[in-house]
């Protein structure tokens, strides 16, 4: 799994450039935790909070990922599990295809991920918004954005923006 810029593509890496640049002139600490994902840490990651912790933790051991621990196997992290083709959605993430970046606040030294009322969400989602980014955070609780209505799942993802 990656954090690389890099491994964006081009056009998608230019955009998500402009909009770290614009959080570093505003003094707004953020560190980029995932860009380019394959099919199968897209599914590893996928599998938390929705399978037994010993299939969760054979998919993440299979790619190179921490292990969780119990408590960490009660929540979802993402929509796609990389592969299947949901009503009216892809399936696979635009982490797979170069065109996303998960993007969170940095304290202390650390990632966090702040409950979702702590208004560096909405700092960090203006920087991205204003490059033609959708924000995770604008899904509703049913997993759609409130444009299109491509997932099927039940879930906000505050990190997440991508260019599709």
């Amino acid at each position: 799994m990656s954090a690389k810029l890099e491994d964006l593509n081009p056009s998608t890496r230019l955009k998500a450039g402009k909009a770290l640049a614009r959080l570093l002139k505003d003094g707004v600490p953020f560190i980029v935790t995932c860009t380019l994902r394959t099919k199968e840490e897209q599914y590893a990651l996928w599998c938390q909070g929705r399978k037994p912790l010993h299939v969760v933790n054979a998919a993440r051991a299979k790619v190179g990922l921490y292990l969780l621990v119990e408590r960490e196997n009660r929540y979802s992290v993402t929509n796609c599990d990389g592969t299947r083709v949901s009503e009216g959605g892809t399936g696979r993430s635009a982490h797979q295809g170069g065109n996303a970046i998960d993007c969170v606040p940095f304290e202390n030294g650390h990632a966090v991920w702040p409950v979702e009322s702590d208004p560096r969400w909405k700092k960090i989602a203006a920087a991205f918004i204003e490059q033609g980014f959708t924000w995770g955070g604008d899904w509703d609780r049913d997993g759609k954005t409130k444009l299109d209505g491509d997932d099927d799942e039940d879930m906000v993802d505050y990190p997440h923006y991508q260019i599709m």
